[in-house]
């Protein structure tokens, strides 16, 4: 069994992230769920991947790839290590390390992927982007609601 998790210290695009329960809004909704399982205290992260036009190219549940597009992107899946890349240009769309590949953190994610409306929402591992040409990178964001809120 899993559950939504309200303490937790993850990294996200650049930024740590300690028990703040929505990490990024996007116009109303939340583009990350922060889970942990009854069964052994891991935590997960739960959300979906969507290309320029929309188009869902994978899901992430528990912390695991558990449904991506093979034909467009290389899906690779080891201990403690997920990764989706692009195998047209190369580019990394989704990395999540967990446990020990964690720097000091219960799961570390970046990610390149758009909202169904179209937003680029890119947040590698050294910063995250923001509209307007804005960046936030090396902040730790502790005990509130939200973390990020876009409109």
């Amino acid at each position: 069994m899993w559950y939504t998790e309200d303490e937790f210290k993850v990294k996200i695009g650049g930024n740590t992230y300690i028990n703040v329960p929505n990490i990024v809004v996007y116009k109303g909704v939340s583009l990350f769920k922060i889970i942990r399982s009854e069964s052994d205290g891991l935590i997960g992260i739960d959300f979906d991947i969507y290309d320029e036009n929309g188009k869902k190219v994978a899901t992430i549940r528990r912390g695991r790839i558990v449904q991506g597009n093979d034909d467009d992107y290389d899906i690779v899946t080891a201990h403690d290590h997920y990764t989706i890349t692009e195998k047209s240009t190369g580019k990394m769309i989704c990395d999540i390390k967990k446990r020990q590949m964690a720097n000091n953190v219960e799961l570390e994610v970046s990610v390149h992927l758009y909202t169904p409306d179209g937003f680029l929402f890119d947040a590698t591992p050294e910063q995250t982007n923001l509209p307007r040409g804005n960046v936030i990178s090396g902040c730790v964001m502790k005990n509130g609601k939200n973390g990020i809120v876009i409109n």
